[in-house]
């Protein structure tokens, strides 16, 4: 070791420098190569990641959002298909729809002739129930009945309204016998599945 040491010190001074500035270089070149580069790569690799993180948790935190409004809107349509379903019901409920038609009536002191399911009228969507009804009894007794049916929950239309005076029977009073045709709606059954 001695002699590496002698020799060292008899090699001129600009050598010893230049050997010097060729071993920082080479320390140098090996640490931007070896440890600086990689290092640096990670990093960028590491900030384009979270970049990328970073849009995924904000187009996630728009989803979240739009998900609360699309729960709420899901929510408000489907209280306003249970309303819906009660004016345009799936089932024709026929039976319980003329008994509460005839209670009102009976309550609104109407005289009840006659009432008469007609055949079901098939539409695009829906279904046509016609129910043709005869009552007698005074303008206001009608007033209240017609009204009621306005009322109701299930979609009625009343048409092909008639009124004329009662000229036969032993009340004479100025009742009235109406004839109409009253008319309730049922959603058509999906078949088969389909749409």
């Amino acid at each position: 070791m001695n002699d590496f040491i002698d020799k060292f010190n008899q090699v001129p001074m600009a050598q010893k420098v230049l050997l010097l500035i060729i071993l920082l270089v080479g320390l140098a070149a090996g640490f931007w190569f070896s440890i600086y580069t990689p290092i640096q790569d990670d990093i960028e690799s590491n900030k384009n990641q979270l970049s990328k993180l970073e849009q995924e948790q904000k187009r996630l935190e728009r989803l979240k959002e739009n998900q609360a409004r699309m729960r709420a809107k899901i929510a408000e349509l489907q209280q306003e298909l249970l309303i819906a379903r009660e004016k345009l019901p799936e089932t024709a409920e026929i039976p319980s729809l003329l008994q509460r038609i005839h209670n009102q009536a009976k309550t609104a002191g109407l005289e009840i002739q006659s009432f008469q399911r007609l055949e079901s009228k098939p539409q695009q969507y829906y279904l046509e129930i016609p129910v043709n009804m005869e009552l007698v009894g005074t303008f206001d007794e009608l007033a209240n009945f017609f009204q009621y049916v306005g009322r109701m929950t299930r979609i009625v239309n009343v048409k092909n309204l008639s009124m004329k005076r009662q000229k036969s029977g032993l009340n004479q009073n100025g009742d009235l016998v109406v004839t109409a045709q009253a008319t309730t709606f049922q959603l058509k059954q999906k078949q088969g599945g389909g749409k």
